[in-house]
């Protein structure tokens, strides 16, 4: 019996087979199934299929195996190299590895128990697959039964030929892979680069905005304080950026992370009074947006501000604290407070001040749910979604 079908040539079959390298395919499957089913029928063989190394090369992982017999398509199946020493040898220095008998043959014999006798496979034929010199896998031409196969020099040269046909395919395919990869990173970036300088620009807004409302209300005339006060506040947006960086993200920040280094910041720009800040902050796996994060700390500078330049000199035990927990059905709760007198927030607002408005001003914005200190209590409380 010849080795391959004469009425089929081969030439045509790989000039066909070719032509699959343009294709835009998705599925990986369809395109495995559209090589075995016209490599079987010119060579008269039975499977054929189609392994790649594993990220650390210790397996051959199978993208796809075909049989003819039953019409059965498979894949994810292992051979461990643990288990295959020789035959993985055998890929790595061989351009072609023939075995008319594969119990027998020195390279394959180790697949006899657990993968030929089980498929029923005599002889094969096993082209090894590389990509720029590169060995990437392996692609398997195997004749069952019992009666043994010789592949001659004309079959040889057709699976040869189709194995670079389909490594030139998956190299196309890695290439698109790339290149879509490619100008994913690239708009990534460019959005980035956007994000960075709307919010650059939006901190150096607000800063301006609050230097002009200082200047036009004459709040203080003592540039040690107002310079103290501003540093909190260029601190509260300097971080946002810091823990952007750190978290790889650059849009959202984890809100209870923030939290714990504002109140870090009260205790080294004041350090007579580290003793007395408190702060209880639930270690939440919540993240905002930078812009709302902004928002919130500056809320937390604004409160701590007016606490030490208001109350501090009233109480020998001043204490400020903040907290920081969830509440039930994903809502939270911040809650900022210090021990001393309460205060009428509401008439505090209609005087010559800045601190009060920008608090109100930035929970409204971000839909807090607010309550304000009143004459009985100086405490702060911001409910809100996630």
């Amino acid at each position: 019996m010849s080795e391959y079908d004469a009425s089929i040539n081969l030439l045509d079959e790989l000039d066909n087979l070719s032509k699959i390298h343009s294709l835009e395919r998705v599925d990986i499957d369809a395109l495995m199934l559209e090589f075995a089913q016209r490599i079987i029928i010119p060579l008269r063989i039975e499977r054929t299929s189609v392994w790649l190394f594993s990220p650390d090369r210790s397996a051959l992982i199978s993208m796809g195996e075909y049989d003819s017999r039953n019409i059965s398509f498979k894949k994810n199946s292992q051979l461990l190299k643990a288990n295959y020493p020789n035959y993985f040898k055998a890929l790595e220095k061989n351009k072609i590895l023939l075995a008319e008998n594969i119990h027998t043959y020195a390279d394959t014999k180790e697949l006899s128990e657990s993968y030929a006798l089980p498929n029923q496979v005599i002889s094969l034929m096993d082209i090894p697959l590389r990509i720029c010199g590169e060995l990437i896998g392996v692609m398997c031409f195997e004749k069952t039964g019992k009666i043994e196969k010789k592949f001659n020099k004309e079959a040889q040269t057709f699976a040869f030929s189709v194995s670079l046909v389909f490594a030139s395919t998956l190299e196309a395919r890695h290439r698109r892979a790339a290149q879509h990869k490619l100008t994913a990173v690239l708009e990534e970036k460019e959005m980035l680069i956007k994000e960075i300088n709307h919010r650059v620009k939006n901190n150096f807004g607000i800063l301006i905005s609050l230097l002009r409302l200082s200047k036009e209300n004459g709040l203080t005339t003592n540039p040690k304080i107002l310079l103290e006060e501003y540093e909190q506040r260029i601190f509260s947006m300097l971080k946002i950026h810091d823990l952007l960086n750190e978290s790889g993200n650059y849009t959202d920040i984890n809100i209870a992370s923030y939290l714990n280094e504002l109140m870090n910041e009260f205790r080294k720009s004041h350090p007579e009074l580290t003793a007395n800040i408190h702060a209880e902050i639930e270690k939440i796996d919540l993240t905002i947006h930078s812009k709302s994060a902004l928002h919130i700390g500056l809320i937390v500078t604004e409160i701590f501000l007016n606490s030490v330049k208001h109350s501090i000199k009233k109480l020998a035990d001043y204490s400020f604290s903040l907290h920081f927990f969830k509440l039930e059905k994903n809502s939270f709760l911040l809650q900022i407070k210090d021990n001393g007198p309460g205060f009428n927030f509401t008439q505090k607002l209609d005087k010559n001040t800045l601190g009060l408005p920008l608090i109100k001003d930035l929970a409204k914005g971000l839909n807090f749910t607010s309550k304000f200190p009143t004459e009985q209590s100086s405490t702060y409380s911001f409910t809100f979604s996630s």
